[in-house]
């Protein structure tokens, strides 16, 4: 479809002008319409028309939130079931001495589909779909539109759009609001000034390659203990795998239109950007990190269908909604990392903060104040949430330290974000002001295993092999993925949130006493009560840090409030290298 098609270009004044009409521009144009169908929207695209499947964008992988978002809030569920691939899960596989073997290396993850859904998205098949709804909305979306100027006013903003580039035909279109959904053209950004940088150096490369791969292929049939690991053959081929390293790890990810996305993530302080920013450089890398797969890659170079690359991939945002009527989302705003998948996350939290406000403004509502909450909350989730990467791929190859991370970070994840966004509570500003201080304590939680994962690595790093290391094996973690449908009221998800707090205190002492098992002194003595606030492993700052302050925890009811937790030593099930 070209943009003649899609849209006269005449002109005109509209309730909402959205730059940009990818994901988070064409989810929000939806999301909009859902709520409140009067709404007139103007959507400027610069690509001219359809997406290419397989060889497009980066983003494929959904998590809870995202595949709640994009399924239920935006309604795409009828595309995604018939036109996407069920997603099983997140998996990890460790490294076992040169990765010339994937049944040697311990493996994380689920055993059969996880209750609440996830995907993987062929991104220009899910983008083309969301433009004909859009269209089909009432939307108005123009393609092959590069925006030329953007003026913010105080009564309405206007955007000078050229179609088909230089030389083309312009238009100029005013709105109300205005949502930057440019990606990294910063359009809004750049011209606000609210560049700012987080500290996480990192780069990615990454291509399709036609045909797909399993990596059960990779096994010998005769292995039977690994493949009976799963509840049904196939399984793996349908997770987000991650092949795990130090420094960096390798994604890959399926797509329904039979490609198979192949991408690399590396920090730049052990593997630098000069390695893999050509197609040449990246398989040579491959073929020294990840010699399993590279073989796979060499045997079928005729087959790979693109290849991008991005250096320096994640930054911070000053700002992303004013009280003057404008907002960005998706990679307009800030960006984190892909390891979790969260860049789809904070589309729909994003989105929905930015639906919650124009709704309300343009209903007669006064948002100031609701503009600066939002704008607060989504820049503190963001925040937390880089806690996760900000300096610790160093530890990225470690299964211990990873497997025990991995599992707080999914607490946190599903008792905080997940928890309030299914049930519909982050846009309550009310709600969220009487929550935050067990949000907070989660939070708290969080950033001091964060900095107790790093010291445990550098302190007793170790290579394991040959094990299974079953996500339903600590039910303390899987419980809060399940309960995410559970439709508590208000006064039974309060409950929950400082049920969810108690169980991060239980977890952050269980693991504290685990590392601390490996200093010289050992842990303190099991009846110890253990302040989870201030867990470490400089044994000399123990006292100071009120280590031993009331409230604690002793081992014993850390271990009750965390059932399971022990499952996931890795030293009980697995063989060392």
């Amino acid at each position: 479809m070209t943009g003649e098609q899609l849209a006269a270009g005449s002109g005109g004044n509209y309730d909402v002008i959205i730059l940009g009409g990818g994901l988070a521009g064409l989810t929000l144009g939806l999301q909009l319409k859902r709520a409140r169908p009067e709404t007139t929207i103007f959507i400027a695209e610069k690509r001219p028309g359809p997406a290419p499947e397989a060889a497009f964008k980066v983003g494929e992988s959904t998590v809870e939130v995202s595949a709640h978002y994009f399924a239920e809030v935006v309604g795409m569920k009828d595309h995604i079931e018939a036109d996407q691939l069920h997603k099983a899960g997140l998996r990890y596989f460790f490294p076992a001495g040169d990765n010339t073997d994937i049944a040697e290396r311990l493996e994380w993850g689920v055993p059969f589909f996880p209750p609440n859904p996830s995907y993987q998205l062929d991104r220009g098949r899910f983008e083309n779909e969301l433009a004909k709804r859009n269209l089909d909305a009432g939307v108005e979306l123009v393609q092959g539109a590069f925006i030329d100027t953007v003026e913010l006013g105080d009564d309405e903003h206007s955007v000078t759009i050229v179609r088909g580039g230089p030389g083309g035909e312009r238009t100029t279109v005013r709105g109300r609001w205005i949502v930057d959904s440019s990606g990294r053209a910063f359009l809004l950004k750049r011209k606000l000034g609210l560049e700012q940088d987080n500290g996480h150096n990192v780069n990615s490369a990454w291509f399709r390659l036609a045909g797909g791969i399993d990596i059960e292929d990779w096994v010998d049939e005769s292995n039977t203990e690994w493949f009976e690991r799963m509840k049904q053959r196939g399984l793996r081929r349908l997770s987000t795998n991650h092949l795990m390293g130090q420094g960096y790890w390798v994604w890959l990810i399926p797509l329904s239109s039979g490609s198979i996305s192949i991408g690399i993530v590396s920090d730049e302080r052990f593997h630098p950007f000069e390695q893999i920013e050509t197609l040449d450089g990246a398989l040579e890398w491959l073929r020294e990190h990840e010699p399993q797969l590279a073989a796979i890659v060499d045997s079928r170079r005729d087959g790979i269908e693109d290849f991008l690359r991005i250096k320096d991939f994640s930054y911070g945002c000053k700002q992303v909604y004013s009280a003057d009527r404008w907002a960005l989302t998706g990679e307009a705003g800030p960006f984190l990392d892909p390891f979790y998948s969260p860049g789809s996350d904070f589309i729909a939290v994003g989105n929905t903060l930015v639906t919650d406000l124009v709704v309300r403004d343009l209903n007669g509502e006064d948002v100031a104040e609701r503009t600066r909450r939002h704008d607060d909350l989504f820049l503190r989730l963001y925040k937390e949430a880089l806690t996760w990467y900000e300096g610790q791929y160093e530890m990225w190859g470690d299964p211990q330290v990873m497997i025990a991370k991995i599992a707080a970070n999914n607490i946190m994840y599903w008792s905080t974000t997940g928890l309030l966004f299914f049930h519909h509570k982050l846009a309550d500003t009310e709600f969220m002001a009487e929550v935050m201080p067990e949000v907070e304590r989660i939070w708290a939680l969080n950033a001091r295993l964060e900095a107790l994962f790093l010291e445990w690595f550098r302190m007793v790093a170790q290579e394991w092999r040959h094990a299974y290391v079953p996500t339903v094996a600590f039910p303390g973690m899987g419980m809060r993925h399940v309960e995410l449908t559970s439709n508590f009221d208000d006064q039974a998800l309060k409950a929950k949130l400082t049920e969810d707090s108690e169980l991060m205190e239980a977890v952050a002492v269980a693991i504290f006493h685990k590392a601390a098992s490996f200093l010289p002194e050992g842990a303190p003595d099991p009846e110890t009560k253990i302040n989870p606030y201030a867990i470490g492993l400089d044994s000399d700052r123990w006292e100071q840090d009120g280590l031993f302050k009331e409230p604690g925890l002793a081992i014993e009811r850390a271990h009750e409030l965390a059932p399971g937790i022990t499952n996931l030593w890795v030293d009980k099930i697995a063989q060392p290298a």
